[in-house]
């Protein structure tokens, strides 16, 4: 038998028997954890080649960190001996971290089953750390909240263990609950009124409940609710009319609060740690989606913590350069000659690509999308002054800017700021905004369009018609470029008579009657082509002509700009 036959065998079983152990320990203090753990770790890393484990660990600020647990150590070995590392994260569910530093002798690499393997493990170990610290931390947390006399998250989670210690979490339904619009009405009344108002929201809430069900509050206006399963519906309907009256100087005011909810049913396993981030989760999965309320699932989970380690990692990439940008060609449909192109985001992380897909949502949720379109612009005037440098004479490159910049009432100047540093000139920059439906948002990209022009810098609308206000933006903008989004390209000619053909139709020759360029994204095959020929569009982009280029590539494209054959 082979010997790496036999080493992947091996290491199976021991992954195996260090599984079927590691989940019988329940340690109730770090000593604990770190003989029983650390040898295991030992035992496991030693099949690997790992010389040494080091560990980092630190929990939310609001949260005493357990006296008996190091904030960094060593499982074994020593860091002197390691001269290559393979580093882990592990997010606990309250929001702490541990970090793993495993070390090897030089030249040592882990194939990706082996790395597999190793994460999986360590994941393990850090459930069980994150088991020492909550039963070390939250014993020090008061039970009753000293305002509302309501319970307290850590009352909340010790319910649920009891619950799933005597056989009853599976009768239960766990909700997280932020109240609508008491921030506002707090903000129009005293402190005291205030606090007032929410002791009798709690009072009454609190009273609709039976009594062997409970309500916590987390903070703030946020609560978490445990409801027996027979009750679910009642207190569903109750947390979207919760009426609280309330005396004020000479007058008794009346106010009915709504609220935004997260859900999840409980198991006969339910562990405290991990009912509080699927509730938490399925909160923020509901606010995302400007819904009421949203239920946990395995998916909504495994997203909020992708989400989670996108974010982590999102500034130390941009420090380190790992975006780069990739160059789509627009095509000039008349001459069949590169007419410019549009600047494309790709993200080369330490373990392979991350696809757009997976993180441009997730920093526009968060805001950091800002960040990364001024780092995209950079990094295009910085190619755009390399050509000029050499000789080469360059093409208009589009960049995205995210309509978060639109709170940013120092955009345009930031904007000039970064093209005029690599003094690049002002006409080869085109900025791509997204169309929004908020009226606001348009009367201050009205404005921003109006300057970027005077200024020499080109606009466009991307992704037209995908939005909920295309034609009210036409009038109000005085834009140089529109881009057709993909979605409303037909297959084909014979679809001359489709809703999709007909709009599009319209599109163009109103984008026309306005003086724009018209531009059609995704065109992928002849029979496409052929469509925005018929209907007069000006360019295109689409894999018919050219994919997304690197900087070389593009560099090539724009020596040879004829497009010959298609």
């Amino acid at each position: 038998m082979k010997r790496s036959v036999i080493m992947e065998q091996s290491q199976n079983l021991a992954l195996s028997r260090l599984f079927e152990n590691v989940f019988s320990l329940r340690p109730k203090s770090f000593e604990e954890y770190n003989r029983m753990v650390g040898s295991a770790a030992q035992r496991f890393l030693e099949l690997f080649g790992a010389v040494s484990a080091d560990f980092t660990v630190s929990v939310p600020s609001n949260l005493p960190f357990p006296e008996n647990v190091p904030g960094s150590g060593t499982l074994f070995g020593s860091q002197n001996r390691s001269i290559s590392s393979l580093r882990l994260q592990y997010f606990f569910d309250r929001g702490g971290l541990i970090v793993f530093t495993i070390g090897f002798e030089d030249g040592k690499t882990l194939s990706a089953d082996e790395r597999s393997a190793v994460n999986a493990a360590f994941g393990c170990f850090s459930r069980i750390l994150e088991d020492v610290i909550t039963a070390n931390t939250y014993k020090k947390l008061p039970m009753v909240d000293p305002v509302t006399k309501m319970a307290t998250m850590n009352a909340f989670m010790q319910f649920v263990g009891m619950l799933t210690a005597t056989g009853r979490a599976s009768d239960y339904t766990a909700f997280f609950f932020n109240i609508k619009n008491f921030k506002s009405i707090h903000k129009s009344l005293s402190y005291i009124e205030g606090t007032a108002l929410l002791i009798k929201y709690c009072r009454t809430v609190a009273d609709a409940l039976a009594r062997n069900e409970m309500i916590a509050r987390l903070g703030g206006d946020n609560f978490a609710v445990l409801v027996l399963d027979e009750h679910r519906d009642y207190f569903i309907n109750l947390i979207q009319n919760v009426v609280v009256k309330f005396q004020k100087d000479d007058r008794m005011l009346s106010f009915v609060f709504g609220a935004t909810v997260g859900v999840c049913k409980l198991t006969d396993e339910a562990n405290p740690g991990d009912v509080m981030m699927h509730i938490t989760t399925a909160y923020q999965a509901a606010r995302e989606k400007h819904a009421v309320m949203s239920y946990y699932d395995k998916k909504t989970g495994v997203e909020i913590m992708e989400r989670k380690i996108i974010l982590s990692k999102f500034y130390k990439a941009i420090s380190r350069n790992e975006f780069f940008v990739m160059y789509q060609p627009k095509v000039d449909l008349k001459t069949r000659t590169l007419g410019g192109a549009e600047a494309l985001v790709r993200w080369k992380h330490g373990e392979g690509f991350i696809m757009p897909g997976r993180f441009i949502s997730v920093l526009e949720k968060d805001g950091c999308i800002c960040a990364l379109d001024f780092y995209m612009l950079d990094r295009v005037c910085t190619f755009q002054r390399k050509l000029i440098g050499e000789g080469i004479n360059p093409v208009k490159i589009s960049v995205n800017f995210s309509k978060r910049h639109l709170s940013n009432n120092k955009l345009v100047e930031e904007i000039i700021e970064v093209i005029d540093r690599n003094d690049v000139p002002h006409e080869l920059i085109e900025i791509e905004l997204t169309e929004s439906e908020d009226y606001h948002d348009q009367g201050v990209m009205k404005d921003i369009v109006n300057e970027l022009n005077a200024l020499g810098v080109k606009t466009s609308i991307d992704d037209f018609g995908t939005g909920y206000s295309s034609l009210s933006m036409l009038n109000l903008l005085q834009l140089d470029e529109l881009k057709i989004d993909k979605s409303f390209i037909p297959k084909s000619l014979d679809d001359d008579k489709s809703k999709c053909m007909i709009m599009l139709r319209g599109v163009v020759n109103l984008a026309k009657d306005l003086g724009l360029k018209i531009v059609a994204e995704g065109v992928e095959t002849p029979e496409q082509l052929a469509v925005i020929e018929k209907l007069g569009c000006d360019m295109v982009q689409g894999y018919i002509f050219d994919k997304p280029l690197t900087e070389d590539d593009f560099i090539g494209r724009i020596n040879r700009r004829v497009y010959e054959g298609v």
